[in-house]
């Protein structure tokens, strides 16, 4: 047994978003000892410089800083987008990798899904010998309860669209392509693809179905390796449903992670935009 797991050093890889920037400080306020490899051209929000700076096709450079910090555990946070074959120059490590699934399947998203893709990068680092752990297993606090967050309240149809939404989002899911869809009117009008959440939104703005405003539903997907890529929201998910004219937001209670959670109430409780996170299919809804 290797004890209270706080004490062995968490090695942080940081892409873009907030979450990085919060295993950081959860680290320093349990004062565990981290490691923080930013990704060159992803981490961008990190409040001060990592240990050392490296592109995705560094593999080696990264588990170099990790045995020399003597880190244990390694966790995968922010968004990461794929470089193209030019731009990712791998060093030796990643040749190795690459040699196995093949070098489309690291700089495209037609020939492998970021699930698939994700599941493949943790099998490498554990063969390096370092456990790979959750995000909500030092992140738990922001994981959504279920229920409405904020003071909008749904409309008796807001229901069937989300349910519909979320059969949607996981056969979307399923199939490795994303984790959101929008819905208006009791239709899916749109699905998430390789360019994200954040493209979706900006590519429905002012769908209406029926004179229905949009529903945005993410959720994860149903084979979804939960150590990497949980559905995040937060202020900036928010912000572009207003902008896009969104009747509101669903996600997955206990599985979607809530950045910025008073921030995320307070605009949306402005705009009279709801927050609501479905609970599992045998609990029913709340």
């Amino acid at each position: 047994m290797m004890g209270d797991i706080s004490k062995y050093r968490l090695g942080i890889i940081a892409g873009g978003g907030a979450i990085p920037e919060l295993l950081v400080q959860a680290c320093e306020s349990e004062k565990r000892p981290y490691t923080v490899v930013g990704l060159k051209g992803q981490a961008d929000r990190l409040s001060s410089p990592p240990a050392i700076w490296a592109r995705i096709g560094q593999a080696g450079k990264c588990f170099k800083k990790f045995r020399e910090d003597k880190v244990s555990s390694v966790v995968m946070a922010g968004k990461v987008i794929r470089p193209g074959l030019i731009d990712l120059r791998p060093d030796w490590r990643t040749i190795k990798f690459l040699t196995r699934v093949g070098v489309r399947a690291f700089t495209n998203n037609d020939s492998v899904g970021d699930d698939r893709l994700l599941r493949l990068v943790i099998g490498e680092i554990e063969r390096e010998g370092f456990s790979v752990v959750r995000i909500d297993s030092i992140l738990s606090h922001l994981l959504a309860p279920p229920g409405v967050i904020g003071s909008t309240q749904l409309l008796d149809r807001d229901h069937q669209d989300i349910e519909t939404g979320l059969a949607a989002a996981r056969q979307h899911g399923a199939a490795d392509r994303g984790q959101a869809v929008v819905v208006s009117g009791g239709s899916v009008v749109a699905l998430e693809g390789a360019s994200g959440t954040d493209q979706l939104i900006r590519e429905t703005s002012g769908s209406l179905v029926n004179g229905d405003k949009p529903i945005l539903v993410k959720t994860s997907k149903p084979q979804q390796d939960r150590r990497a890529d949980l559905p995040v929201v937060g202020p900036d998910t928010v912000e572009a449903c207003i902008k896009s004219g969104f009747r509101g937001i669903a996600i997955e209670a206990g599985g979607t992670l809530i950045v910025d959670r008073e921030a995320s109430i307070e605009m949306a409780n402005r705009a009279g935009l709801f927050i609501y996170a479905a609970p599992g299919s045998s609990e029913g809804w709340s």
